[in-house]
Order: structure tokens, then C-alpha cells, then sequence
């Protein structure tokens, strides 16, 4: 063997003992694939011990912001004192990085208020969306602001009645927003408007993207309907008539193998549509799983959800995708929000308990527990290279470093 080769052999071996326990970085809200699952995080799902190995403590500031992270950093925002506040922190220390901060207020109408948006990396830079509808796009690695948008009045449109929460959606040279009937889309690098919507309730859910007979699409929710509209132009290719009470529709859809699950809170339910064609067919309708603010997670053809108001104390469910049947259902576990690590789910309680258990059909049966924060939790945990990052509404994030 040459030197050459053992050099090759040994760089491989370091390449896969660094990715124990790793899993993809989450550059985005819900992930790198949009889906509520990180892969290849090689973690046996169980916490040494049954403790929880902290690894640092932070204080971001009111809000529901969930996480974006790098290789060094991770981001979240909050709001403190009449503003609303970007945090970078080090991953090794939770330490600052930077911070940007804009005026912004509380906004608590109903609920705690702060920002309701997950920020988005991409490239160099971070995008931020306000609960007003402004747009910030910022360095990633110093946090200075690169330019920024009135989304809502450059497209003069309204805003929803609790702000805006969808994540920006970068794709491509455009970075596309949820708000308008059917959302807005910019230049990702001047904020310039390429397309806008008509004025009308946006949802809340995160822009998703589509490919409809050969076209580059996105699907976006407005106050009462599900849009599919193209990537270049905005031009609607179809819409679904989807009414809740409050106009409020904030699960984002899940897109599999030519078939698109919507679900909604307050008394909606869910339903599964086949696609194709200016006209989506209904494969199933239930009311079985309501989805208020967190979007299910799909694995191989079981959908896991909370289902219910989060206020009255919602349920964790487990759904067949082909055929809506309820698998089972787990009344009593209160879940704040939740991920899937490889098959495994990932679930923080409302009251700061980190749960696993496996993600199969056969029933809800937990294999660690431990507790990781004092507060209400509403916001769904990150796993990311060894770390599990969870925040309360309050704004206590912690950091939990996990191995196999």
C-alpha cells in the first residue's frame, strides 16, 4: 500500500469518527430538506445516563423564533425592551457573537408576542423577517445589515392579523416571503421586488417548494386558501379552499411522491391531496389531526403530529399517510414541539422535558427522558452536530450535547 493510499485511508477514517453523532447542519426553518428531520446524526436517541449533559445556558428574549445553525454559530431572535434582537451565539460557549437589533413591539395580542419567524441562512448571509413584514438581510459572520425591505408596503400589501411568521424561503435569486394573498418574492441580493400577490390575509406557514408539470412552483397559505403559485412570475397554478377560524393557517404542507398533506387548528383537520393538473384531488379528509402552529413530520408513510389547541393541552398522534387512520395516540405527554433524528422523534414538552422515543407505527414508547428547561416551551427542538438547541417562549435556550 503507498503512502499516498494510507494517507487517503486515514483521512476517510477521521472523516467518519468526526461524523459520529453529527447529523446536517439547519440552515433553515424545519431543516436542510424542509422536512422536520436531520439524517445521519448516528445517536442512539438516548441520554447518557438519563441526564441531560448541558453544555452552556442563554438568554435571547421573548419569542417563538426557532434556530438556524452553522459550523461555529447558531441564530435565533427574541424580543427585549421595545426591540426585536438577532442573536448569533457560539456554539462551543453560547456565548455572543453579535447581535442586530431593530425596533419592533411586543405585540402580545392573545399570546406572549415577540418574533414569530425563524431566521434562514444562505451563503454568507442570514434573512430575517419582522412580525411587520420587513425583510433584513445581514452578514452571517458579523451580523452587519447588508440592506432592508418594507416588504408590506414596498408590495403594499396587508399584514396578517398576528404578524408575519413564515421563514423566508431562499431559492434560487429569490428569497420569498409569506405575505399577500400568495406571497412575495425579492432579489435575494438587493431586496428589490421581482413578483407580489394581491392584497389580501396571509397565513402564518413557511413558503414550500413544488414542481408542478415541469414548472418551479412554491405553495404558500393564505387566510383561506392553499396556493401554488410559479417560482419566475407568482402566476397561480392552483388554489385549495382551506378556511379556519381567525384565518389561520400555520402548518406548513408536506409534498411526497406527487401527493400534498394540509393541516390546520381550530376545528380544521388535515386532508391529503393528490396532485397534478390545475386541479388537486382529495385522497382523504379527517379531523384527526389538527395541526395549530407546528407542521407534522413524515417518515416512510407514518405522519407524527400535535394534534389539538396547544393552550388546552394538545396530543402527540401518530397517522398512516395513505389512508389518514390514527395509528396511535398519546394524550397525557403535553408536547411544546418536536423533531426526528434519523427514526428516532425528538419531543420538548411544554413544561421543558426532553423526550425520545422510536418513530414507528406500533405506538408512543419513550426511551429517555430528562429536563432541560424551566418555562413554557412551545418551539420545536434543533438537532445539529451533536447539539440539541430548545428554547422557552421567555427566551432560556440551552444547549444539550449528546453522543452516541
Amino acid at each position: 500500500m503507498t503512502v499516498a493510499v494510507r494517507s487517503v485511508l486515514f483521512f476517510t477514517t477521521c472523516l467518519l469518527l468526526l461524523g459520529i453523532c453529527q447529523g446536517e447542519e439547519w440552515y433553515r426553518w424545519r431543516g436542510p430538506n424542509l422536512d422536520g428531520r436531520t439524517v445521519q446524526a448516528n445517536w442512539s436517541g438516548r441520554f447518557r445516563g438519563d441526564q441531560a449533559n448541558i453544555k452552556w445556558r442563554a438568554s435571547v428574549g421573548t419569542g417563538f423564533s426557532s434556530f438556524v445553525t452553522t459550523d461555529e454559530l447558531v441564530f435565533t431572535s427574541g424580543h427585549i425592551d421595545g426591540q426585536t434582537i438577532v442573536n448569533a451565539l457560539s456554539r462551543e460557549s453560547g456565548d455572543v457573537a453579535w447581535k442586530f437589533a431593530f425596533e419592533a413591539p411586543l405585540d402580545d395580542r392573545d399570546f406572549e408576542g415577540g418574533p414569530t419567524s425563524t431566521p434562514t441562512i444562505d451563503g454568507p448571509f442570514i434573512y430575517v423577517v419582522s412580525r411587520l413584514g420587513e425583510l433584513f438581510c445581514l452578514d452571517r459572520l458579523t451580523g452587519q445589515l447588508s440592506w432592508k425591505v418594507n416588504v408590506a408596503n414596498q408590495a403594499d400589501v396587508r399584514l396578517p392579523g398576528w404578524g408575519c411568521a413564515g421563514a423566508p424561503l431562499v431559492v434560487g435569486n429569490l428569497v420569498i416571503i409569506n405575505i399577500g394573498e400568495s406571497g412575495v418574492a425579492l432579489n435575494k441580493d438587493d431586496g428589490r421586488i421581482v413578483w407580489r400577490s394581491e392584497d389580501r390575509e396571509s397565513g402564518y406557514a413557511t413558503p414550500v417548494p413544488l414542481k408542478s408539470d415541469e414548472k418551479d412552483a412554491v405553495v404558500i397559505a393564505s387566510g383561506k386558501s392553499y396556493k401554488a403559485v410559479t417560482l419566475d412570475s407568482g402566476e397561480e397554478l392552483w388554489s385549495i379552499r382551506w378556511l379556519t377560524s381567525f384565518n389561520c393557517n400555520a402548518a406548513d404542507p408536506i409534498i411526497h411522491d406527487g401527493q400534498m398533506f394540509l393541516s390546520s387548528g381550530y376545528n380544521r383537520g388535515a386532508a391529503l391531496y393528490q396532485l397534478g393538473g390545475t386541479d388537486p384531488k382529495v385522497v382523504w379528509k379527517s379531523k384527526e389531526m389538527k395541526n395549530q402552529i407546528h407542521a407534522s413530520v413524515l417518515l416512510d408513510k407514518s405522519l407524527f403530529g400535535i394534534d389539538g389547541d396547544m393552550e388546552a393541552g394538545a396530543r402527540f398522534r401518530c397517522l398512516d399517510w395513505g389512508t389518514g387512520e390514527v395509528l396511535w395516540s398519546e394524550e397525557e405527554l403535553r408536547p411544546g414541539g418536536f423533531t426526528l433524528v434519523d427514526d428516532a422523534i425528538l419531543l420538548l414538552t411544554e413544561d421543558g422535558d426532553l423526550v425520545t422515543a422510536p418513530a414507528t407505527r406500533q405506538g408512543w414508547t419513550p426511551t429517555s427522558r430528562v429536563h432541560v428547561l424551566d418555562g413554557k416551551c412551545w418551539t420545536a427542538p434543533v438537532f445539529s452536530n451533536g447539539q440539541i438547541f430548545c428554547r422557552t417562549i421567555q427566551g432560556e435556550v440551552v444547549c444539550v450535547e449528546v453522543s452516541q
